[in-house]
C-alpha cells in the first residue's frame, strides 16, 4: 500500500464523521438544500467519535463540527470529487476489504482455528497407504482407485499387515519404510489427510480418505503432546547418500574424534569452525533455526528433543546425510491459542480449510434466499458440452447460452445457461478436459460466485454497521481530497500568504522569559552538599560520567524551563514563593535566565504553517456556510438526549 493510501486511512480514522442513513421520519438536526441529516445520524457520529476523544464535548459543542463536516462533503461532491475514477477505485478497494468479514461465517472460521490449534497440540506417528489418482481422473479412474484401496484395507488386521501391504501396494515413497511417515503435526499434511489422521484413535486405521493425491488409509501408531520448538547447533560430518561403507567409516571415525575432544573440554564453537561439513550453518557457529519435531529428519529431531538442558551435547547420531553432534541452545513450549492465532490464520489461508467459513456462509445464504437448482437443465447443459467437445470452445458455449435454461434461482435472481457459459469462458475452462466431476465443481463454483456477489451488493441494506463504515470511508476520502486543495496545499504553496500571516501574528510566537541550563534535584541535605561540592570545582564540566555520579543522588534535567513549571526553580529564579509540592526538597541550577525574545519565521515555520492552515480552514468554512445556508435545529438534540 502506498504512502498516499496510508495517509488517507489515518486521516479517515482521525476525522471519521460518517454519513448514516437512518429513519427518514426522525426529526432533522440539519437541512442543507435538498439534503437532510437526522438527529439519529448525529447521535451515532457523536457517540462514536466523542467516546474516543481525550477531550469529550457536549452535544451542543459538537453540532458545529458536524455541520462543518457535512458542508465539506457536500462541497466535494458538488466539485465532482466523487466522480473521479481514482476515488471510485479506492472506495471500491475499501469496500472489498470491509466486505470480507460479512462473506465468511465467523463461527465456522473460529471452529477451524480451534480445530487447527487442537491438532497442533499433538504429534502423531502414522503409517499410510496411497492409491494415486491422475490429475484429472475420470469416473472410471476414481472408481478403480477406490475399489483398490477398499480391497487393501480389507486385508489389514494390525500394524505388521499394514506395513506389508504398504510395501506391496502403496504409491507413496514412504512405502519403502512400510508406509511410516514419522511424527507430524497440524499443517504438515494436506488438510483432508490431517483431519482423518487426527480423527483416528491410536492403534486404529482411518476411514478411506480422498485428497488431491488420491485415496489413503492411515494407521495411527502413537499420539503425544507437542514438544514445542527447539534451537540447536550441530557439528556435521557429511557423506553422500550412496557413499561406500569405507567413506561412512571415515566420517564415523572423524565424528568420534570430535566428540572425544568435546568431552575433554574443547570449545564447541571452535570445533564447529574447524570441523563441520555443514557450510550453511558455519556462519552461525553451527546454529540452526528453531524447529519442531516434524521439521527435521526423525533421527535428528529425536536426538535434539532428548537433550534436557541448554548447553548439553549429544553423542554422535547418524542420519541419511551423515553424522552429527548436537548441542541444545534453547527450548520453548508450544504457544497458547491467543499467541498462535495470527500465525494459524495465515496458514489456514494457504490450505483447504480456508473455505470452511466461506462454505458455511454459502450454505446459510442458500437457505436464506431459498436457493433451488434445476438438475435436469444442468444435465442438458452438460450433454451439450460432452457432445461437442471436439468443436471450438466459443461455439460450444454459444450453443449452451442459446438454450436459455434457468439452472438455479435464489431470492429474485436467476442463474441461466448464459451465466454459466460466461463463467466457464471467463475462468478459461478447457472444455475438452471436462468430466462429470469437474463439471459439477465448476457449476458449484459458479453458483457460489453468484450468491456471494448478490450478498455483497446488498450489504448496506442488510447491515447498518457496514453502511456506516462505507459512508465513513466515502466521506473521509472526499474530505481528504478537497482539504488538500483548499487548505494543505494552498498553505504550503502560498509563501507570501504564510509570511504575511506570520508578520501579523509575530506576538503569538514570542519566546518567553526562561531559564536555560541544567537543574539537579534531591531530597537530603547531605546529597545537596555533595552535589554542590562537585559542581563548584574550578574545572567542573558536566560530562556523561559525571551525570551518572550525580544521578545517584537525585535527578538531572537539561533544557529550557519557563515560569510555573517547577516550584523550586520558580522560587530561586523568579522569587515566587509557593508551597513546595513534589518528590524533591532541594534544587541546584546550572545555567542562565534568558529574556523574552521574538523568533524568526525559519525558527517556528512548522507551528506557523499549522496556524495558517487553521485560518484558511476557518475562512473556507465561513464561505461554505454563506454559500449553503445550513438550517440547524438544535432543539431536537436537547429533546433526544
Amino acid at each position: 500500500m502506498n504512502k498516499s493510501k496510508i495517509y488517507r486511512i489515518l486521516f479517515i480514522a482521525l476525522i471519521s464523521l460518517s454519513y448514516v442513513a437512518v429513519n427518514a421520519q426522525d426529526n432533522n438536526l440539519l437541512v442543507v438544500g435538498d439534503h437532510q441529516y437526522s438527529v439519529d445520524e448525529f447521535n451515532y457520529i457523536y457517540n462514536k467519535n466523542n467516546s474516543l476523544s481525550q477531550n469529550p464535548l457536549s452535544k451542543e459543542e459538537y453540532i458545529p463540527l458536524f455541520v462543518n463536516y457535512k458542508l465539506k462533503v457536500l462541497e466535494a461532491m458538488n466539485q465532482g470529487y466523487d466522480t473521479i475514477p481514482s476515488f471510485k477505485n479506492e472506495l471500491e478497494y475499501y469496500r472489498n476489504e470491509l466486505a470480507k468479514p460479512y462473506l465468511t461465517d465467523k463461527k465456522a472460521t473460529e471452529a477451524v482455528i480451534e480445530e487447527a490449534y487442537d491438532h497442533l497440540k499433538y504429534e502423531l506417528n502414522a503409517y499410510h497407504i496411497l492409491v494415486k489418482l491422475p490429475q484429472s481422473p475420470s469416473p472410471e479412474d476414481t472408481l478403480a482407485a477406490y475399489n483398490k484401496i477398499k480391497e487393501i484395507k480389507s486385508k489389514i488386521t494390525d500394524l505388521p499387515s499394514f506395513e506389508t501391504m504398504a510395501k506391496k501396494s502403496s504409491d507413496c515413497p514412504s512405502s519403502a519404510k512400510g508406509g511410516n511417515l514419522g511424527y507430524f503435526t497440524g499443517f504438515m499434511m494436506v488438510y483432508p489427510f490431517e483431519k482423518a489422521a487426527y480423527d483416528t484413535e491410536v492403534g486404529h486405521i482411518s476411514d478411506i480418505v480422498r485428497t488431491s493425491f488420491g485415496y489413503h488409509i492411515i494407521y495411527i501408531k502413537d499420539k503425544r503432546p507437542n514438544k514445542g520448538e527447539i534451537k540447536v547447533a550441530h557439528i556435521m560430518k557429511m557423506y553422500p547418500q550412496n557413499a561406500p561403507q569405507n567413506v561412512k567409516d571415515e566420517k564415523k571415525a572423524a565424528i568420534d574424534s570430535i566428540y572425544q575432544a568435546l568431552q575433554n573440554g574443547a570449545d564447541f564453537t571452535e570445533m564447529v569452525k574447524k570441523h563441520t561439513d555443514d557450510k550453511n550453518s558455519l556462519s552461525t557457529n553451527g546454529e540452526l533455526p528453531w524447529f519442531t519435531t516434524g521439521r527435521m529428519v526423525p533421527e535428528f529431531a529425536e536426538a535434539s528433543f532428548a537433550l534436557t538442558e541448554n548447553g548439553q551435547i549429544s553423542a554422535p547420531i547418524q542420519t541419511a546425510f551423515g553424522w552429527h553432534i548436537i548441542k541444545r541452545i534453547d527450548q520453548k513450549p508450544m504457544k497458547s491459542l491467543d499467541e498462535s492465532r495470527d500465525e494459524i490464520e495465515q496458514k489456514i489461508k494457504r490450505d483447504e480449510r480456508a473455505y470452511a467459513g466461506k462454505m458455511a456462509t454459502i450454505a446459510r445464504l442458500k437457505k436464506e434466499y431459498s436457493y433451488s437448482q434445476d438438475d435436469e437443465a444442468l444435465t442438458d447443459a452438460y450433454k451439450i458440452i460432452m457432445e461437442n467437445k471436439d468443436k471450438n470452445s466459443d461455439d460450444v458455449l454459444a450453443m449452451m447460452s442459446s438454450t436459455d435454461y434457468t439452472l438455479a434461482s435464489f431470492s429474485d435472481n436467476k442463474i441461466s445457461t448464459e451465466d454459466f457459459a460466461d463463467y466457464l469462458k471467463s475462468h478459461k475452462v478447457v472444455l475438452s478436459r471436462i468430466n462429470e466431476k469437474s463439471y459439477e465443481n465448476h457449476w458449484n463454483e459458479c453458483a457460489e460466485e453468484k450468491i456471494l456477489a448478490f450478498e455483497k451488493s446488498v450489504l448496506e441494506e442488510k447491515y447498518p454497521e457496514f453502511r456506516f463504515l462505507m459512508n465513513e470511508y466515502h466521506d473521509g476520502l472526499l474530505i481528504f481530497e478537497i482539504s488538500q486543495k483548499e487548505i494543505w496545499n494552498k498553505a504550503s504553496e502560498d509563501t507570501t500568504g504564510l509570511e504575511n500571516f506570520f508578520a501579523n501574528h509575530k506576538d503569538d510566537y514570542i519566546l518567553p522569559e526562561r531559564f536555560e541550563g541544567t537543574i539537579i534535584q534531591c531530597n537530603k541535605k547531605k546529597e545537596l552538599k555533595e552535589i554542590q561540592t562537585i559542581i563548584s570545582a574550578p574545572d567542573f564540566a558536566l560530562t556523561d560520567s559525571l551525570k551518572d555520579v550525580i544521578s545517584t543522588f537525585g535527578t538531572i534535567k537539561e533544557g529550557s524551563f519557563t515560569k510555573g513549571e517547577n516550584a523550586l526553580l520558580d522560587q530561586q529564579v523568579w522569587g515566587i514563593k509557593s508551597k513546595i509540592k513534589g518528590d524533591f526538597k532541594y534544587l541546584l541550577k546550572i545555567g542562565d535566565l534568558k529574556p523574552l525574545a521574538k523568533r524568526e519565521l525559519s525558527e517556528v515555520r512548522g507551528q506557523v504553517l499549522s496556524d495558517y492552515q487553521k485560518e484558511l480552514e476557518d475562512q473556507w468554512i465561513a464561505k461554505l456556510r454563506s454559500k449553503y445556508n445550513p438550517v440547524i435545529n438544535e432543539s431536537v438534540v436537547k429533546d433526544k438526549k
